[in-house]
């Protein structure tokens, strides 16, 4: 403390140490966050013009070009599609399937998959997309 006239006392509040724990706090929580995981299916989704986000809730399925599938970030094959997707609607009650296939999947696979999606009553099928870049016209 610093003597100032008068006998009165100067109070000087060292921030080093809360500075300090803050910055500490905040590396705490950026490293135990749990961050979204994408599927582990690497995919090229199509463009398309007009193009929205898909609500997380949905039943998703990502076909890769080779036709390797994953529901809802799980390796499922064509064997045993129909059973996950049952357990999946009965856990989430969604109706709806979004798919996002490599846009060189072959088209029979996806309507397999859409055929047996319809089996397991699901009544909604969305096709991902990514939206178009714009192109830039110079005149």
């Amino acid at each position: 403390m610093k003597k100032k006239k008068n006998n009165d006392y100067a109070v000087d509040i060292n921030l080093t140490p809360m500075i300090d724990c803050v910055f500490q706090l905040l590396i705490f929580f950026m490293v135990t966050t749990v961050f979204a995981v994408q599927s582990g299916l690497k995919v090229d989704l199509p463009t398309a013009a007009s193009s929205d986000a898909p609500p997380e809730k949905d039943l998703t399925i990502v076909i890769s070009s080779n036709g390797e599938m994953d529901l809802n970030g799980r390796r499922v094959t064509f064997d045993n599609l129909q059973e996950e997707m049952l357990k999946d609607k009965e856990i989430f009650g969604s109706k709806v399937l979004i798919i996002k296939a490599d846009k060189k999947t072959l088209h029979g696979i996806v309507v397999k998959v859409m055929d047996i999606a319809k089996l397991c009553g699901i009544d909604q099928l969305a096709i991902a997309t990514e939206k178009e870049e714009e192109e830039v016209q110079v005149k």
